[in-house]
């Protein structure tokens, strides 16, 4: 398997559908890069991905994770490369470094619902590691992930301390309250809100996979060493207040103290802010906001407000406005006839298609009505009284951040870029953060708030971008439809089909019918099934109505050679 003509690589992940394995898979392939998976249930096996990719990446649970490697190794070429995401490095390495590839180890230190950018991802090279390792490193990087480097061995020492010995920390304190017996819900009418939170940290944890949090206890090599000196500070703090010596625990105080120092501050001042933060959302909670319901008549699309998708909405049609989660969403509603029609992003001028809409249009039963083109101009965003010298932080899209590289380049070199779901919800966390050193990119819209000021127009590295927008509704179109007479110079149609099996020449085929009926292709784009490698979906625009004779004759000339043809629009 080789790479693409630009040496980007072809990338697999194996345990690709599980949280983290996903959260991966979605950041390479929103950046461009090929991506294979295997997990359970899928067609594809772990040794058909490891023989065609040009890194692997192994990202299932720790006590799986070495025998997934012996599973893989022999059949991973020598000139690709093997990774892996777990919280435990000298062992894993060592079994990577007993195949003939190149060998990195990789740990991100997140969870699966944060974005990467602006995380920390530490990595851990060998005598092994190569040319694709340093093209990770180089695009983790360049895409706003900050990266640590560790032998295995710091690794594994240090995320003792961090992880260990701070989980286990939280692991205890939560079994201690449960040992107590008080329900935690009248624990909270008599406790400061900074005990809330200590008590929701625990929670949180507790919260998440007993396995995971498990493994990274029992099968750190280091861990009983950390533990041993937790045992020590309790029970040396227990004999203290035994003997009810406060002489004793104000030198057991003070001593942590002077080791904590400066940071004391610090953590006093982060502290404060998320305890009013706490509050803030404790206010909210209690208004009992009603959610909003989508009506028929309403516009379905990508939420929040004030984003580009609202831009085009407005442009589009004066309909009342409803604010979906996600694209699928959009796509549901109107499929399943909540409402009669969705406006959803499919295309940006610079970064391409719009993976989720491609996907949804071939899946749901809906077809596209129109379309329509917005010019994309960024803005930066800040609150009222902040200046460009308060700026540590710039948030948006990670989209949006990738369009204004040059720009925050230049005037933020030192400042954090932190990914969020939409500008929109950019916006929405500056007004509550009320944090002068947070910038947001998004649209001049967004700022039409007196507590907001634009602080610099049209930042993006590119003027003249733009992102098309389509219509849906309900229903497919049938190629035995008849059509209304339309002048097919002034429309075009959209399609996508795939084959019953991957052969030579069978794309050709349906090339040659357009070629031959002399209809102009502006378009071809394929998206992989996801049921097998080497499965996809070939999605074609081109000129012409569905109304032009020459054009239902070639579709159905198509419809003959495909496994199945779906007319996404013809308008």
């Amino acid at each position: 398997m080789q790479a693409r003509k630009n040496n980007t690589p072809i990338i697999g992940i194996i345990g690709g559908l599980g949280q983290m394995g996903r959260l991966f898979a979605d950041y390479f392939r929103t950046l461009g890069i090929e991506i294979l998976i295997s997990d359970l249930g899928t067609k594809l096996t772990n040794k058909e991905l490891a023989k065609n990719s040009n890194i692997v990446i192994i990202s299932v649970p720790i006590n799986n994770t070495e025998k997934v490697i012996n599973e893989v190794l022999p059949h991973i070429r020598k000139d690709s490369a093997i990774m892996d995401l777990t919280s435990i490095k000298e062992d894993p390495v060592k079994s990577m470094l007993k195949g003939n590839c190149e060998v990195m180890g990789m740990h991100p230190m997140f969870g699966s619902t944060n974005p990467i950018p602006g995380q920390t991802i530490i990595l851990c090279e060998t005598k092994k590691s190569g040319a694709w390792s340093k093209w990770m490193e180089n695009f983790l990087r360049k895409n706003g992930a900050k990266i640590e480097k560790l032998t295995p061995k710091e690794h594994d020492q240090t995320m003792n301390i961090a992880q260990g010995l701070i989980h286990f920390a939280e692991i205890t304190f939560a079994d201690s309250l449960r040992r107590c017996g008080m329900p935690v819900e009248k624990l909270f009418h008599y406790t400061g809100k900074a005990s809330e939170m200590k008590v929701q940290f625990a929670a949180r944890l507790i919260a998440q996979d007993s396995g995971l949090y498990g493994n990274i206890q029992i099968s750190n090599p280091y861990a009983l060493k950390s533990l041993k000196e937790f045992k020590k500070s309790v029970e040396e703090l227990i004999k203290i207040v035994e003997k009810k010596d406060l002489k004793s625990f104000k030198k057991y105080f003070e001593k942590n103290q002077k080791f904590y120092g400066k940071y004391l501050k610090e953590a006093y001042s982060d502290s404060s802010y998320l305890i009013d933060r706490l509050m803030e959302l404790k206010t909210v909670r209690q208004k009992k906001i009603i959610p909003q319901k989508p009506n028929k008549n309403d516009l379905a699309i990508l939420g929040p407000a004030n984003t580009f998708s609202h831009i085009a909405a407005d442009k589009y049609s004066d309909a009342k406005k409803y604010f979906a989660h996600d694209i699928d969403e959009v796509f549901e509603l109107v499929e399943k006839g909540t409402v009669e029609e969705g406006l959803v992003p499919i295309e940006n001028k610079l970064h391409g298609s719009v993976r989720e809409t491609l996907d949804a249009l071939f899946q749901r039963n809906v077809n596209i009505y129109k379309e329509i083109t917005i010019p994309i101009n960024h803005c930066l965003v800040c609150l009222a009284h902040a200046k460009k010298s308060d700026i540590k932080i710039v948030s948006s899209h990670l989209q949006a951040l990738s369009q204004c590289k040059k720009y925050l380049h230049k005037n933020f070199p030192n400042a954090e870029n932190e990914a969020v779901s939409s500008t929109g919800a950019a916006i929405q966390k500056l007004l509550q953060s009320n944090d002068k050193s947070i910038a947001v990119i998004a649209p001049a819209i967004a700022a039409h708030n007196p507590k907001l000021k634009i602080l610099t127009e049209n930042i993006a590295d590119k003027e003249d971008n733009a992102t098309t927008f389509i219509a849906i509704k309900k229903g497919r179109i049938s190629l035995s439809e008849q059509s209304a007479k339309s002048d097919s110079k002034l429309h075009k149609t959209f399609i996508a089909f795939y084959f019953s099996a991957n052969a030579p020449g069978t794309l050709f085929t349906v090339f040659q019918d357009f070629a031959n009926s002399k209809i102009d292709l502006t378009k071809i784009e394929s998206r992989p099934t996801q049921k097998s490698f080497g499965d996809y979906i070939f999605y074609l625009d081109f000129n012409g109505h569905l109304s032009d004779p020459h054009v239902k004759k070639t579709l159905q000339s198509v419809a003959e050679k495909v496994a199945e043809l779906k007319i996404l629009g013809s308008y």
